[in-house]
């Protein structure tokens, strides 16, 4: 992490100096608005946290050793392979998220017309499905062992805050495109929203909302609110080229890229995750009145 934080302020040295070696720097002090919109690639680093395994916080094992599930289990198999004695042979093998859409807004502080101050917020949905393996016994007719495919999934909203200094490189032919790098630092913060599996037609929730009395049918179990994820840290850094319109308007492709942790109990290491965006910002003579 030192050697990180080390090349991290290097590079910003870096991109100040030659930011101050520019002459042809255009001073246009005001805020901007930014209007954010892409696709955000979380970490797999991550992904295990909803695969169900015995060490997870929400784990298959709590489903299997609830006596009034496990038997809606054994008579659901008995309907439709006529097998009532079943494990869990294998968990997932390649539990990740999918792409998520990501959007937001910025704003964002000039202090020259190569050189800002910027916050971002934006947020997504990001949803994980896997599979895991049920073996019956005994085996089906023909085979030496015999599985039923089930389905895991997991869904969590995501959101980023990310404080930043952008450095843009306008070249000498006053091109109305213009490369630009961000540096900063990320604040993220994660709630999860479901974490399932899917037994045929039976759809069973891992996340423990009864307590410790458990679930019981037909009598009135009170579900409690469960919070789960919390508040993760990182850098942020970004890169892309922008194409001024006018002097009001300007359009940004980049690709964001954030080194963070992720507040999920178990798996709160640091991993690296992306998001190539599109950012349409309204300039500081449209936003100021003066």
């Amino acid at each position: 992490m030192q050697r990180i934080l080390f090349v991290f302020f290097i590079l910003i040295s870096l991109v100040v100096k030659a930011q101050w070696d520019d002459d042809t720097t255009r001073y246009t002090k005001g805020w901007n608005l930014g209007i954010n919109a892409g696709v955000y690639f979380a970490s797999k680093n991550q992904a295990g946290y909803y695969d169900g395994r015995p060490s997870n916080e929400n784990n298959i094992d709590y489903v299997f050793s609830n006596t009034y599930w496990y038997q809606d289990i054994k008579n659901k198999l008995m309907d439709e392979v006529s097998r009532d004695n079943f494990w869990i042979a294998e968990y997932p093998m390649d539990m990740h998220y999918n792409p998520s859409l990501y959007a937001g807004f910025s704003a964002r502080y000039n202090f020259s017309a190569d050189f800002s101050i910027n916050v971002h917020f934006n947020f997504g949905k990001l949803k994980l499905i896997d599979a895991f393996n049920i073996e019956v016994d005994p085996p089906l007719p023909g085979s030496v062992h015999s599985y039923i495919p089930c389905s895991i999934t997991g869904e969590e909203s995501r959101s980023n805050i990310d404080f930043s200094m952008l450095f843009a490189f306008p070249d000498k032919n006053h091109s109305p495109l213009k490369p630009f790098a961000e540096l900063g630092f990320n604040l993220n913060s994660v709630n999860v929203k479901s974490s399932q599996i899917q037994i045929y037609d039976l759809v069973f929730n891992l996340r423990n909302v009864y307590g410790d009395v458990g679930y019981i049918p037909n009598t009135g179990t009170t579900e409690y609110t469960v919070k789960q994820g919390g508040v993760g840290f990182g850098l942020f850094s970004a890169a892309g080229v922008r194409y001024e319109m006018s002097r009001d308007f300007s359009i940004e492709l980049c690709c964001q890229l954030y080194y963070s942790t992720i507040h999920l109990t178990g798996y709160t290491g640091f991993g690296l995750h992306y998001a190539p965006m599109l950012r349409l910002v309204l300039s500081p003579s449209m936003i100021n009145l003066n």
